[in-house]
């Protein structure tokens, strides 16, 4: 069982074979074989929270949270990421028409009154290569593959690369009324008639391996023999993270200068996409505490706790609503690469020191685990714990070294990666040995192990 690691240190590695391997993956710009065949692996891709462009439209709301909020505008406009709406005077108009109501009788989420939400583009690349709608660079996400695989490997854009960006507010349940399922088969289905009939590489981030996998374990076998290469999952989140907690009780200011986590938490508690997640058993087993304060411990055991304190009891029916259906245990049934970073100092639980009524209002301390930054180690490395030894399918994994959870998207060793895996899926050959897990192996191997290649 081999786990390959970038280590970003340089330092020296164990075998000449390694050495071989790493400067496959990890020069900026690799030798590659450029397949002269019109038809590709033709590569989807599937953001993940905040991930996707949004917009909206105000149809005369009853009521807004300052006078100079708008009630109505004439069409849809950027709604998300608009870094225009972000500022001190307009983020309270902002969080009233992004945020969700959720309706405990049906357990499905609404936008605000008279507000219409759509996502635009869908297909579209541009949907997704950059968070922000203006495009600077400080906003890039997919913009660094896709313009690898345009330059380097001879890619379309909405050809044979194609975006699927969605509602990322709505979890798991609440985006099957969106048709998230049916409108991502059509696309699958369509871009691999355009492409010679050739199998997809699906490349999802973050919690968009939530929706890739839901999605691959509702549809049959053969139908994925016929249209899934593999599944890229970059950043999965497969048991939640920890992170979600504070967002969820104290708030996150999201790093925008000048905001306080307070105004921004209404939002982000709408987001049933939120409560799914929060850290999941097995991974966080019933004693061990994600958040505390003074004589009180918070796990996955107490949830109805936990939101009761915080002061948001309408949480707990979100979160178990936003569970239905979903197993992150079953296996997709296709070839899997789990990559994802390693080495951050990520939130492993969270300590409040005031036991006065609204102590959820305070930033906590931070007791800081492994993992890419966001999302915990244990949770990222789920799919490889989960599925390897369970499907026939193989299921690998690369680990790079100081790579951050959406940083990771920029990585050359992820890009590269990338590449040489179409590379190698275009020219029909077998996987190169270096990028083998062995499909049999059922964990992790000790962190100290040769094959980790310190």
């Amino acid at each position: 069982m081999l786990v390959h690691t970038w280590h970003k240190s340089g330092s020296s590695l164990c075998s000449l074979h390694a050495a071989l391997l790493l400067l496959a993956l990890a020069i900026a710009q690799p030798a590659l074989p450029i397949v002269a065949a019109a038809a590709k692996t033709p590569v989807i891709l599937i953001p993940g929270d905040g991930g996707s462009q949004v917009e909206a439209r105000l149809d005369g709301k009853p009521w807004v949270p300052h006078y100079w909020c708008s009630k109505t505008t004439k069409d849809y406009f950027p709604i998300w990421l608009n870094l225009e709406l972000l500022t001190y005077f307009t983020i309270d108009c902002f969080v009233d028409n992004f945020r969700l109501h959720f309706d405990n009788v049906t357990n499905i989420s609404h936008n605000a009154p008279n507000v219409s939400i759509r996502v635009p583009n869908y297909g579209d690349t541009a949907a997704v290569e950059y968070f922000d709608v203006s495009r600077i660079s400080a906003s890039a996400y997919f913009s660094g593959l896709v313009a690898a695989l345009t330059k380097q490997l001879g890619y379309t854009r909405n050809v044979s690369v194609r975006g699927v960006p969605f509602d990322f507010r709505r979890s798991p349940p609440d985006l099957d009324v969106e048709n998230f399922d049916s409108n991502l088969l059509q696309l699958i289905e369509s871009t691999c008639r355009d492409n010679g009939n050739r199998p997809a590489l699906l490349v999802a981030h973050s919690y968009g391996n939530i929706m890739a996998l839901r999605f691959l374990q509702r549809q049959s076998a053969d139908w994925k023999r016929r249209h899934i290469r593999a599944l890229l999952a970059v950043g999965a989140p497969l048991g939640g993270a920890v992170k979600t907690v504070r967002v969820v009780s104290s708030g996150d200011s999201l790093n925008i200068p000048f905001e306080k986590p307070l105004t921004i938490r209404p939002l982000q508690r709408s987001f049933t996409s939120s409560a799914f997640l929060m850290p999941q058993a097995p991974l966080w087993p019933p004693g061990e505490p994600f958040a505390s304060r003074p004589g009180r411990n918070y796990s996955s055991s107490n949830y109805a706790e936990f939101f009761a304190d915080i002061g948001f009891p309408e949480g707990l029916a979100m979160r178990l609503a936003s569970l239905t259906d979903f197993d992150a245990t079953k296996p997709p049934g296709v070839e899997v690469h789990c990559v994802h970073g390693d080495g951050l100092p990520t939130p492993g639980r969270f300590v409040w020191t005031s036991d006065e009524p609204g102590w959820a209002d305070s930033q906590p301390g931070i007791v800081n685990d492994n993992g890419d930054g966001t999302v915990n180690e244990r949770s990222l490395q789920a799919c490889v714990k989960f599925w390897s030894g369970v499907q026939k399918q193989p299921v690998r994994s690369f680990v790079i070294d100081g790579a951050e959870h959406v940083k990771i998207l920029r990585h050359a060793a992820f890009i590269n990666y990338t590449l040489t895996l179409l590379s190698t899926f275009d020219a029909e050959q077998p996987q190169p040995q270096p990028l083998l897990y062995s499909s049999k192996a059922k964990t992790l191997p000790d962190e100290n192990a040769e094959d980790r290649w310190l």
